[in-house]
C-alpha cells in the first residue's frame, strides 16, 4: 500500500485539492491562502506544488494531500487514498488484494446486519417492544430513519444464521464483532434483545453497533461492538457524520457522552452536537474536531457525580490539549488550552438527553454559559476552599499553581497566573517562581524508586524509544495508545502516530523524548528492531489483556447473570490466547534487553 500513496501523490494536483476548500492566491513557486485549521487575518498557509506539500505557519498544521484530507474531512488514511486514487483514475493494485476484499467483505457483514436490525425493528413482536421504548423517550419515527436504529432480537444465532445466508463465513462474522465465541466455544449473537443504534463513518456506513437493554433486569445496560479493523471506539464519534457541516459553519461542536444525549439533541435542532460514546474524549476524537470547530464544549450533568466527572475529565482534557498544542508549534493564544476547550455543567438533576427534550433552549443557554477548562478548574477548586482565611488561600494555590503547570501555553498561564494573583493576594512575581519551580523539576532518575524508575527498560518504553527513531513503522503496529499505562509515553506515541512534526514539546515530554532517543542509539538495524518491537508490543496487549480480564471476571464475580460481562470475559480470553500464542512463536534477531513491568 505504500506504492499506492506514492504514485497517487505524484498524480494528484495538491493545490486543486486544497483549492476546493480554500481560495489560493499564487506568490512565486508557491500558493498563500487564509488557514482552513485555525482563524486568522494573515495568510499563514502555504501550498508547495513542487514539494506536493501544505503549511500553515500560524498554527503548525502541515503534511501532505493525505493528511489534509484526514484532517479536513474525518478520512482514515485508506479512505483518504480511494478518494484521490479515484479522482486521479489510478486502480489500487499494490493494496493487497486480499486486505482489500477483507475490508469490503466488513463493510458488507456491518450493512447486512443493520439490515436485519431495522427490518426486526419494524417486522418483529420483538420490534415493537423496541418501538414502544423509544415511543416512551420520545423519539419520533422520522429520526429513526435519520440515526438508523433497528432491534436485535431475543435470538441466541438469529443474526448467525442470516450472516451465513448471506454468504458470510463465522470467521468474517467474528471478526466484524458481530458474533462472539462463548467459553465452550460455540458461536451466539453478541447483540440480543436490544435497542441498535448503529455507529457510522463519514461515509454514513455502519461501521460497529451499540446495544440498549430492552429487558429491565439485564446489568449491562449498553454494550458496544468490540474492536476490530473498522471500529476502534476511541477513534470515532457518534453522529460526526450527521454534525460535520454544522460544526463547520456554526464553529462550534457540543460534544455529549449517550448515544442517546446525541439523538435527542439533533431531533430537537442541536445539530452540531457529537457523542464520545461514555468515554472521556480521547486525543484521536479530539483531532477529528480540531479542523472543523474553533471551540469544543464537553457537557456534564449538574449532579455530585457529574460535577465530579467534570472536573476529573476537566484535568484529563487539559493534558490532552496541551498536548494537541504540541503539533502547532510555537502556536497562539488562539490555539492554547484554555481559549478552545470548554466544560458545560447543565442544570442540577438534567441529563442532556432529559434537558434538551424538555427545554431546548435552556439547553443552549447552559452551552453559551460554558466555561474554558482551566477557569471551571479553578472555579472548582476555589469552591472547595475557604478563600477569606490564609490558610484556604495556601491550600488553594497548592492545588491551582500545579494545574496552571500542565499549560504549555505561556499567554495562558499568564492570564489565569493574574487571576490567582488578584484572587488570594499573593504576588504574580511569587506564582510565577512556583510555577517555574512546578515545570522545570526534574525527572525521576535510573536510581529513583517509584512508579516512573520502574519504568526504565520496560517493553513500553522499549517500544516509543524504536518508534522515536523509526517514526514511520508506527502506525502500522499493532498497538493502540490505550494498551500503554504510563501516561507521559502513551501522548509520545499518540504524537509518532499522527506522522505529524512536533516543534516544541513541554519540558516533561522533552526529557523523556531525549532520554529514549538516547537509549535507542546504537541498535540494531531497522529490520532487527521492527522484530524486536513487535515482540515488545505484544508484551504491552499481553499485559494489558490479562488486567482486563481479571477485572472482568471479578465484576462477573458480583453479577452472575450478566450475559454482557460473560460475552466480555469470553472474548477476552480468545484475545489473550491469540497474543500469547503470536508471543510464543515471536522470536527477536537480538533478544530483548527489557524488563517485564
Amino acid at each position: 500500500m505504500p506504492g499506492d500513496f506514492d504514485l497517487v501523490k505524484e498524480r494528484i494536483d495538491i493545490a486543486a485539492v486544497i483549492g476546493a476548500y480554500v481560495p489560493l492566491k499564487r506568490a512565486g513557486h508557491i500558493y498563500r491562502a487564509l488557514c482552513p485549521f485555525h482563524s486568522e487575518k494573515t495568510p499563514s498557509f502555504t501550498v508547495d506544488p513542487d514539494r506536493r506539500t501544505y503549511k500553515c505557519f500560524g498554527c503548525g498544521e502541515g503534511g501532505d494531500v493525505f493528511t489534509f484530507l484526514e484532517k479536513k474531512e474525518g478520512l482514515s488514511p485508506a479512505e483518504a487514498l480511494e478518494r484521490l486514487a479515484k479522482e486521479a483514475g489510478i486502480e489500487i493494485t499494490q493494496w493487497k488484494p486480499e486486505e482489500r476484499e477483507e475490508h469490503k467483505r466488513l463493510i458488507a457483514a456491518q450493512e447486512a446486519a443493520h439490515f436485519y436490525f431495522r427490518q426486526a425493528l419494524r417486522g418483529t413482536e420483538g420490534g415493537k417492544l423496541a418501538g414502544a421504548y423509544l415511543e416512551k423517550r420520545g423519539i419520533r419515527p422520522d429520526t429513526i430513519e435519520t440515526f438508523g436504529l433497528g432491534y436485535a432480537p431475543d435470538l441466541f444465532e438469529g443474526l448467525l444464521a442470516y450472516l451465513r445466508k448471506k454468504g458470510f463465513t463465522d470467521a468474517e462474522a467474528i471478526e466484524s464483532g458481530l458474533i462472539a465465541r462463548t467459553e465452550r466455544g460455540s458461536l451466539v449473537d453478541r447483540f440480543r434483545l436490544r435497542l441498535i443504534i448503529p455507529i457510522r463513518d463519514a461515509k454514513s456506513r455502519p461501521i460497529g453497533f451499540a446495544g440498549r437493554a430492552l429487558r429491565p433486569d439485564e446489568r449491562a445496560k449498553y454494550i458496544n461492538s468490540p474492536a476490530t479493523p473498522l471500529f476502534e471506539k476511541s477513534r470515532v464519534l457518534f453522529a460526526l457524520d450527521l454534525a460535520r457541516a454544522h460544526i463547520r459553519k456554526s464553529k462550534e461542536a457540543i460534544v455529549v457522552e449517550g448515544q442517546f444525549d446525541a439523538i435527542a439533541a439533533h431531533q430537537a435542532g442541536v445539530t452540531n452536537l457529537v457523542a464520545s460514546m461514555g468515554t472521556a474524549l480521547t486525543a484521536q476524537q479530539y483531532e477529528l474536531l480540531r479542523p472543523i470547530a474553533e471551540r469544543a464544549v464537553i457537557a456534564f450533568d449538574a449532579d455530585p457525580a457529574g460535577v465530579r466527572a467534570a472536573e476529573a475529565r476537566g484535568r484529563e482534557l487539559l493534558a490532552l490539549a496541551d498536548r494537541v498544542l504540541l503539533r502547532a508549534g510555537k502556536g497562539s493564544i488562539a490555539t492554547a488550552v484554555g481559549l478552545d476547550l470548554f466544560v458545560a455543567v447543565l442544570p442540577s438533576g438534567s441529563d442532556p438527553d432529559e434537558l434538551v427534550r424538555r427545554d431546548p433552549d435552556g439547553f443552549r443557554e447552559a452551552i453559551a454559559r460554558a466555561k474554558p477548562v482551566v477557569e471551571f478548574l479553578l472555579d472548582a477548586l476555589a469552591g472547595r476552599h475557604r478563600l477569606g482565611t490564609p490558610s484556604g488561600r495556601r491550600d488553594y494555590l497548592r492545588e491551582a499553581v500545579p494545574l496552571l503547570a500542565l499549560v504549555s501555553d505561556p499567554l495562558t498561564r499568564a492570564v489565569y497566573l493574574d487571576r490567582l494573583a488578584r484572587t488570594t493576594g499573593v504576588s504574580q512575581a511569587a506564582l510565577e517562581e512556583e510555577l517555574r519551580t512546578l515545570r522545570g523539576a526534574p525527572r525521576p532518575g535510573a536510581n529513583e524508586t517509584g512508579a516512573q524508575g520502574k519504568r526504565k527498560g520496560t517493553p513500553e518504553r522499549y517500544v516509543v524509544a524504536q518508534l522515536l527513531r523509526f517514526p514511520d513503522y508506527a502506525r502500522r503496529l499493532e498497538l493502540s495508545p490505550e494498551d500503554l499505562s504510563d501516561p507521559e509515553l502513551r501522548s509520545l506515541f499518540e504524537l509518532i502516530r499522527a506522522a505529524e512534526r512536533v516543534e516544541r514539546y513541554p519540558e516533561a515530554l522533552s526529557t523523556l523524548r531525549s532520554e529514549l532517543l538516547t537509549e535507542a542509539e546504537g541498535a540494531a538495524s531497522y529490520e532487527e528492531v521492527v522484530t524486536a518491537v513487535e515482540q515488545a508490543a505484544l508484551r504491552v496487549r499481553e499485559r494489558r489483556l490479562r488486567r482486563r480480564l481479571e477485572e472482568a471476571r471479578a465484576a462477573m464475580s458480583r453479577e452472575p447473570g450478566d450475559t454482557g460481562l460473560a460475552l466480555s470475559v469470553a472474548e477476552l480470553v480468545g484475545d489473550l490466547a491469540r497474543v500469547t500464542e503470536a508471543l510464543d512463536r515471536h522470536t527477536s534477531l537480538e533478544p530483548l534487553t527489557v524488563e517485564e513491568d
